[in-house]
């Protein structure tokens, strides 16, 4: 059962979390936490709950191409049930966006696959939308600050040529992603017909192998698939809607972090925001629900060396920041999935 794959994953992940703070010193950062300013803890929620209107938009929009697609309260709930497996279960953003296509067919008449293209494409889009916030928070906090705490004494002079360096590394990646594009977009049957090729080859190898049997093979699904997707692409407005709404998630991400900055009276700009915010995100590798434990590392690590604040500061900014974004996207999708285990189907069973 899924369920218990997400208790034993959050489980482990508030272990961690627990053991970091208690590593800093859990009575200074609880200390300071107490004295956080309650109008900008406030500001932090309020925009940190937004951030699940704006995914949701990003979903719903690239949906519109689409017949027989979930729509009204039904995708409220089955999003906000997706969104809590996205979020409980290890490797979330991998196996999340599996379930919440399967309960987006299950609660409409639209197919499985046709789902899972719009899913995955929406998470692309809302990727791309962290890279855009974090180019230009390199930009506007490397480019226009002069004070960058213990960074620029450590690294002085060099700090020039990591600028470069990440500029092109910026470029060289956004050249890759645009090069990609332009050649499925230019080639589709040639994307097509490869793809095809290599899943009609993988349900030949799976044929011959004992007690691997499938009603529908998998060039047949990765056929829906594929379409979809042309689908979704053809409408050009509704892509760039999407993609527009997905950077206005991660901008609309940036402000619980500034919000806790505000909170606790570190003098932390809203540039700078800017750049931690989806930068911390690469802890997110770590396989636990929602990168528990390695966003709140690499976000104290930024926190410390970027601001010369100290560990307890910098752990109760990260805990304040991650309690108003991931933990309260966990319990509003627990409402949802709750809702739509009392409705009849669990969200986690699969």
């Amino acid at each position: 059962m899924q369920y218990r794959r997400a208790a034993v994953g959050l489980t482990i992940a508030i272990g961690l979390l627990a053991l970091l703070v208690y590593g800093v010193g859990w009575e200074e950062v609880l200390s300071t936490l107490r004295e956080a300013n309650p109008l900008f803890v406030a500001g932090a929620f309020l925009t940190g709950g937004s951030i699940l209107i704006f995914r949701a938009a990003v979903i719903n929009q690239l949906l519109n191409p689409l017949t027989g697609r979930v729509t009204g309260r039904s995708f409220v709930v089955t999003f906000l049930s997706g969104y809590f497996a996205r979020s409980a279960l290890p490797w979330g953003r991998s196996t999340g966006s599996p379930i919440m296509a399967y309960l987006f067919a299950k609660n409409s008449d639209s197919e499985f696959e046709q789902n899972l293209a719009v899913v995955a494409l929406a998470e692309l889009l809302v990727f791309l939308g962290s890279v855009v916030v974090a180019f230009v928070g390199v930009i506007t906090y490397f480019g226009l600050e002069e004070d960058h705490g213990l960074l620029a004494e450590l690294l002085g002079e060099t700090l020039s040529d990591t600028n470069a360096g990440l500029t092109g590394l910026g470029i060289l990646i956004g050249l890759t992603l645009l090069a990609g594009a332009i050649f499925v977009t230019r080639e589709p049957g040639t994307t097509r017909a490869a793809v095809i090729a290599g899943a009609a080859r993988a349900d030949s190898v799976l044929g011959r192998l004992p007690r691997v049997t499938s009603p529908d093979p998998l060039s047949s699904r990765l056929e829906g698939f594929l379409s979809t997707l042309e689908t979704v692409s053809a409408a050009r407005r509704t892509l760039f809607v999407a993609l527009g709404i997905g950077i206005c998630s991660w901008l609309i991400n940036v402000f619980p972090l500034y919000f806790a900055f505000l909170a606790l009276g570190v003098d932390g700009s809203l540039a700078l925001a800017l750049f931690c915010a989806p930068v911390a995100t690469l802890g997110g590798i770590l396989p636990l629900p929602g990168g528990t434990g390695g966003i709140e590392t690499v976000l104290i690590v930024l926190l410390i060396t970027l601001l010369g604040v100290p560990a307890d500061m910098a752990t109760a900014v990260t805990l304040l920041y991650r309690v108003s974004t991931y933990w309260l996207h966990l319990t509003l999708g627990g409402v949802g999935a709750l809702v739509l285990s009392l409705g009849g189907d669990d969200p986690l069973t699969m």
